[in-house]
């Protein structure tokens, strides 16, 4: 999925299936995902419902949105940590509502970081993150006569250059084929359908800039959708040389072996980075 091609309007109101194969991506239930498409171009997913723990309050075209971290204090790591560097760094947020009773989400549009604060949450005894969101392309009340005759005119036209990432697709599939889209950290298989399984890769070095990492094999894992979130919200660490997990909240899985087939040849170097750029924590 490209984010250029995507097709969503505000209104719209998908299921949890509708939401994965429009953005060829699942859930993972966490309130702010970390997400990317075929350019490898990172984009954000809010999730706000009215039965959720906070009570978010979500009308007007600015909005207050608690961040993610349910126990403890929170901290400006994972989904947090990306979103408050999107007030600096502006990137495509897509927000989605869910009303009580309700099973699908509704599209509301995107938003952008206008500030954030960490202070005491109501009626318990913990920090938590508060981040003001302004809805994009807000509807102006008044348009002037000039501004009127001007939107009248013909629009001008310049030409660009679009410059992309080109990945490897082949690549991915037959890794993916040789592990049997089975997670390299959890074992397990998803499904797509009856017969075919559903994996996805994922690359230790980003390929985006600034990171500029290869699309080889040995920047490679097959993952499943929701280790692949935990990877890019930096939750999961790797030791090069024994391939012993670290995780950041799964205790199952904390001290737990990668899965590494002896004919994938994957490169120390490559999850060393992922250890010291990426993990947060």
């Amino acid at each position: 999925m490209e984010l250029a091609a995507l097709s969503l309007e505000p209104g719209e109101r998908l299921s949890g299936s509708e939401l994965s194969t429009r953005f060829d991506r699942g859930m993972t239930g966490r309130g702010i995902e970390i997400c990317y498409d075929d350019d490898d171009q990172r984009y954000l997913r809010l999730f706000s419902s009215d039965t959720g723990p906070y009570g978010d309050d979500v009308t007007g075209g600015e909005f207050t949105y608690v961040g993610e971290g349910r126990t403890g204090d929170q901290t400006l790591t994972g989904g947090n940590k990306f979103l408050a560097r999107a007030k600096r760094h502006p990137l495509p947020i897509f927000f989605f509502h869910r009303e009580s009773g309700e099973a699908d989400w509704e599209y509301q549009g995107q938003v952008e970081v206008v500030d954030y604060a960490c202070g005491p949450f109501e009626g318990d005894d913990r920090d938590v993150y508060r981040f003001v969101l302004r809805r994009r392309h807000e509807t102006r009340e008044r348009v002037d006569d000039e501004e009127a005759a001007a939107d009248l005119a013909p629009a001008g036209r310049t030409e660009t250059t679009r410059s992309r990432i080109i990945r490897n697709t082949t690549l991915a599939a037959e890794l993916k084929a040789r592990y049997s889209h089975t997670c390299q950290v959890c074992g397990e298989r998803r499904r797509r359908g009856v017969h075919d399984g559903y994996a996805e890769a994922h690359h230790l070095k980003p390929l985006g800039r600034p990171h500029d990492g290869p699309d080889v094999k040995a920047n490679l894992l097959v993952l499943c959708p929701d280790h692949h979130a935990d990877f890019d919200y930096g939750m999961i660490a790797v030791d090069p040389e024994t391939y012993t997990i670290a995780h950041a909240y799964e205790r199952e899985l904390d001290g737990a072996s990668l899965s590494v087939r002896e004919d994938h040849d994957l490169d120390a170097a490559f999850l060393d980075y992922h250890n010291r750029t990426i993990a947060s924590f």
